[in-house]
């Protein structure tokens, strides 16, 4: 048996160590360091205190490059929009795939054997950024989509029943979004309704997955997952049930067929990173963005009536190419991703290498060294919400990206590139087309068939723990009522 003696002795000594270690720290590159004061923790418990105020002053102390230690892991963080971040999303000598895959293990269980198969991963990758952007490709799919939100909002389905009834706007846009884009995705005889809970369970507890919390800790999560990758072996290993999927997850699956890749988890870990891509993100976006024009009585009405202008009565439908394009809704789109998109763009340093950066004080770039092994990380927040850019940038103003509001509300040179909610280079999300194309859809359909009268204020959005884990989630409901429109917006004109 251990004495107490030999235990406490052995815990000195480990103290020690962790304090020498921790002294003998220096950086892996020629960016500044932080390694903290607090031995293991590094500056941990500065940065879940406040992670933004955080982030915010080392940029404001270190500059648009730095390095932070933090649990044991060495974070290297680029914030220039300028001339570095540029560089690392078109640099080949960063890694994304290598970023990605790690996400993949960690979250969707991808199989060993496609983890470990790299090569096939890119080829999968970049079918999937092709199929994803084509407008060809993704056609039927947004019009399924389109056709299936409208069919669970309209006068003949159970969530028009709530008419002048209260609701809550967040639960009801997360399952109307996930169900639609599920349908549209994967077909009618996909197993929404078996998925849903266990998904949301999931998706709760993504931050305690990235943050290797052990099984114990996170039984929920892990039960939720493994019930979502059930669902998705037994779907995809039928191919009858496939045949009925979106053209895009058709020709994936397809992709699946000429490889060894062809087991049911295979087949789930793949697929369940597909739903997460396409919902994830797309739903609290389609939500702030129904959430914010409500709250605003003139920017609602304003809204609405160009939805009501570009209503087309041969169809009975909206022209969607217009509202596209209309320069309102685009604004007040930019603006919950600009506010919202709590996303990090990662990569891998593959070999030595140089980035120059600049500074926001001086816009001349200088060199930095940055040694291969290096975990890169873009935080799309340290650019959006710049003061020194986007005045009063935790507000949201829907028209701040209108023309006329340049130079008042968004503030910079011709040189600075300070908005990207979708990454950059090459590898920018392929999704976003289509994430855009589902809130538009929830908005117009949603204002088109109801007024929607808020009966509190707006929620604030979750920021503190889930700092860089997508977008950002209302840490509670939004109580509203919906009444039924007797008509469309734009049919009875």
């Amino acid at each position: 048996m251990v004495s107490s003696e030999t235990i406490i002795f052995g815990l000195v000594i480990a103290a020690i160590g962790a304090v020498v270690y921790h002294s003998l720290l220096s950086p892996l590159g020629s960016a500044p360091f932080n390694k903290g004061k607090v031995p293991v923790l590094g500056v941990a418990l500065s940065f879940v205190a406040s992670p933004t105020k955080f982030l915010e002053k080392q940029r404001r102390n270190l500059g648009w490059i730095f390095e932070v230690y933090l649990v044991g892991q060495r974070m290297t963080l680029l914030s220039d929009p300028i001339s570095g971040n540029k560089q690392a999303w078109t640099s080949r000598d960063l890694s994304l795939i290598h970023f990605i895959i790690y996400v993949d293990r960690t979250l969707f269980a991808y199989s060993k054997r496609i983890v470990n198969d790299i090569p096939f991963l890119e080829k999968a990758a970049k079918k999937l950024v092709g199929l994803l952007t084509s407008q060809v490709e993704m056609k039927d799919t947004v019009d399924m989509i389109r056709r299936e939100y409208l069919k669970l909002i309209d006068t003949d389905s159970e969530f028009s029943r709530n008419d002048g009834k209260e609701i809550d706007l967040y639960e009801a846009c997360r399952y109307n979004m996930f169900y639609a884009s599920s349908v549209g995705l994967f077909g009618t005889a996909f197993p929404v309704d078996r998925i849903y809970k266990p998904y949301m369970i999931f998706e709760d507890s993504i931050m305690k997955f990235l943050k290797s919390y052990p099984k114990f800790m996170n039984r929920n999560g892990y039960s939720g997952r493994q019930k979502v990758l059930d669902e998705l072996g037994s779907y995809f290993s039928d191919p009858v049930q496939v045949k009925n999927s979106a053209p895009f997850v058709q020709k994936m699956y397809e992709l699946f067929q000429e490889t060894p890749y062809t087991s049911a988890e295979d087949y789930a870990g793949y697929f369940f990173s597909i739903i997460f891509a396409a919902k994830s993100n797309s739903v609290p976006g389609a939500f702030w963005l129904l959430a914010e024009i409500v709250r605003e009585p003139n920017l609602k009405q304003e809204v609405e009536q160009v939805i009501a202008k570009h209503y087309d009565r041969d169809t009975n439908d909206y022209r969607w190419d217009a509202i596209m394009d209309d320069q309102l809704l685009d604004s007040c789109f930019k603006e919950t991703l600009r506010i919202n998109a709590n996303i990090v763009s990662g990569r891998l340093a593959m070999k030595d290498l140089t980035l120059r950066v600049a500074s926001k004080k001086d816009s001349t770039a200088e060199p930095y060294f940055v040694q291969k092994g290096t975990r890169l990380l873009i935080f799309q927040n340290l650019m959006h919400w710049d003061s020194d850019v986007y005045p009063d940038p935790m507000v949201w103003m829907g028209k701040r990206f209108l023309d006329e509001n340049k130079d008042v509300w968004r503030i910079h040179s011709e040189k600075s590139k300070p908005y990207a909610p979708w990454g950059g280079g090459a590898h920018m999300c392929p999704g976003r087309s289509l994430a855009r194309v589902e809130a538009f859809a929830q908005l117009v359909y949603m204002l088109a068939l109801y007024d929607i009268e808020p009966m509190e204020d707006i929620p604030k959005p979750i920021i503190g723990d889930r700092y860089g884990g997508g977008l950002l989630k209302p840490e509670r409901g939004y109580r509203v009522v919906i009444k039924k429109r007797k008509m469309k917006l734009g049919a009875s004109s």
